[in-house]
């Protein structure tokens, strides 16, 4: 599957963890899709949060273990704020985590969060799980061709 942008069309995503390392990966894999207007990186959920109340994002992906607040929390907050404005559309979140417990899991599916990748991660299988969030929530933004090039 091949996607780009639509002319005239932005897309803008907010990585939340609080390794850098991890950071400056994920934003290589981001970038290597060549869909993303806007990359903005945060260090932890406060962060992503300010971040995502400045901005409207269309994927927020966030790690779950960090301080100051969790990945939950953010979830949590960030949910309530897009409610406060009653936003039709719901901006989706991919949780990216080394520690992904049971509880945590079970949280995000009651928040309706149902993208999950454990760390360590191949760019394959994020890519993967950032086009299929894109694919069912931002299609209008994207042309979607099967990528047969011979």
């Amino acid at each position: 599957m091949k996607m780009e942008l639509r002319p005239g069309q932005k897309l803008s995503v907010l990585v939340v963890d609080d390794e850098e390392d991890i950071r400056e990966t994920l934003r290589m894999f981001l970038e290597m899709m060549e869909l993303f207007t806007f990359i903005v990186e945060a260090v932890d959920g406060s962060d992503g949060f300010k971040k995502a109340q400045i901005q409207q994002f269309d994927l927020i992906i966030t790690d779950l273990t960090m301080p100051k607040m969790k990945g939950i929390e953010l979830i949590s907050n960030y949910q309530a704020y897009e409610n406060s404005l009653k936003r039709e559309k719901k901006t989706p979140f991919i949780i990216l985590s080394a520690n992904v417990g049971a509880a945590e899991v079970k949280l995000a599916i009651e928040m309706g969060v149902r993208n999950v990748v454990t760390k360590p991660c191949t760019a394959d299988a994020f890519v993967s799980k950032v086009q299929e969030v894109l694919k069912k929530n931002s299609r209008e933004k994207l042309k979607i061709t099967k990528s047969e090039e011979s």
